[in-house]
């Protein structure tokens, strides 16, 4: 992470700043003063404007250290304090954990989706933070409003795990990991009438090939000299082989099945794999920017598939049913959903409590590789 301290970020209708002084009317007034709006803070309201300068005085002195993350949210147009946000570093974990407050008088008009939004972009971009959490009270239903709309997922309901000001109650758990903020962040541009798939390797790896199409001997055998040099964080192709050939062989069966069944015409048995768009988390997993962009529009329907993440996933999980879509049937989906793409992804159910956030894509005809891995549109490099 980088240590660079609570600098100034502006959006539409707010600054959000450093506290001064002069913000201590403001800030007593406008919400510490209140103890509807401070009920659900682990800090008692302020009983007078003395306790909230002493409190202001406190943060601007530790404005001085550069992981300290505290921000006055002030109306643009009358730099009126209105609310505080607040981010905490954990080192070891490379994680912020937010809070924030709103005036009473400024609630339901977005204001605190607007600042919070624009600190997480602060955070994942700036600082470089792996993953922003935050966590509310079980009845702080607002709170935890504001969070999903700002793309956190929910974690879990901690029972009975918070002692608050009016007794003990649940806890509500979220959390937002870089990856999947990266991963939203390029689906935002995707325009379902320009529609590409991405195809991502290793080092080392088969440029576009599928390990599945070598005799078993040979596969195993190149696997073990893959192991050897492989930029993946998992490494699939040491010990685990073995298994991970018999689960993706099966897989690959079903895969077929499934897409016959749909009119699928595949002209391979097994098929090259990409994802719908780009995805900043696979480019990392693989640890090298070697890929191959290919647009939809050039692509028959009846010769590609899609799944909703990690097809080997879904076999193993029992989600054999549904989740195999031809290229009509996908893009009818999202035209009937009235979402844009990157938001229909995002609804997706998800695996172990993650998002619905890729779409994975089955790649049936090889002609089309020979089309675009020399042409001007693709995005292979050596």
């Amino acid at each position: 992470m980088r240590d660079i301290g609570t600098q100034e970020i502006e959006t539409d209708r707010l600054l959000l700043r450093r506290f001064t002084l002069n913000d201590t009317y403001a800030m007593y007034h406008n919400w510490a003063g209140d103890e509807e709006v401070t009920s659900h803070l682990p800090w008692n309201s302020h009983k007078s404007m003395e306790e909230t300068g002493r409190y202001i005085l406190q943060v601007c002195q530790t404005y001085q250290n550069p992981d300290f993350y505290h921000w006055a949210i002030a109306l643009k147009e009358k730099d009126q304090a209105i609310g505080f946000l607040q981010a905490e570093i954990e080192k070891n974990t490379d994680c912020a954990r937010l809070s924030f407050c709103l005036g009473r008088q400024w609630w339901n008009k977005g204001y605190m989706k607007e600042a919070a939004g624009a600190v997480i972009t602060y955070l994942f971009e700036q600082v470089q933070a792996e993953r922003i959490s935050a966590c509310c009270e079980g009845n702080n239903r607002t709170a935890g409003k504001v969070l999903l709309r700002c793309g956190l997922q929910g974690e879990g309901r901690l029972r009975r795990a918070w002692c608050g000001k009016k007794g003990i109650t649940d806890l509500l758990c979220y959390g937002l990991l870089r990856s999947d903020y990266l991963r939203r962040k390029s689906m935002e541009k995707l325009d379902i009438n320009s529609l590409y798939i991405t195809n991502y390797r290793e080092a080392g790896g088969l440029p576009l090939m599928n390990i599945m199409r070598l005799p078993e001997e040979e596969a195993f055998s190149f696997a073990g000299k893959l192991a050897e040099k492989t930029t993946s964080k998992n490494n699939r192709y040491g010990d685990y082989f073995a298994r991970y050939y018999q689960k993706r062989k099966a897989t690959e069966e079903w895969l077929y099945e499934k897409f016959c069944q749909g009119g699928g015409r595949p002209k391979n048995r097994h098929p090259i794999y990409f994802v719908l768009g780009e995805d900043p988390g696979f480019q990392a997993f693989y640890g090298t920017a070697d890929s191959i962009r290919i647009p939809l529009r050039d692509i028959a329907a009846d010769e590609i598939s899609f799944t909703p993440r990690d097809s080997m996933h879904l076999k193993d999980m029992g989600m054999t049913e549904g989740t195999v879509w031809n290229k009509t049937a996908f893009l009818d989906m999202i035209e009937k959903s009235g979402k844009r793409v990157g938001e229909y992804i995002f609804s997706l159910p998800g695996f172990y409590g993650n998002p619905g956030s890729y779409i994975e894509v089955q790649l049936w005809n090889d002609d089309y590789l020979d089309a675009y891995i020399n042409s001007d549109e693709s995005t292979k490099e050596e």
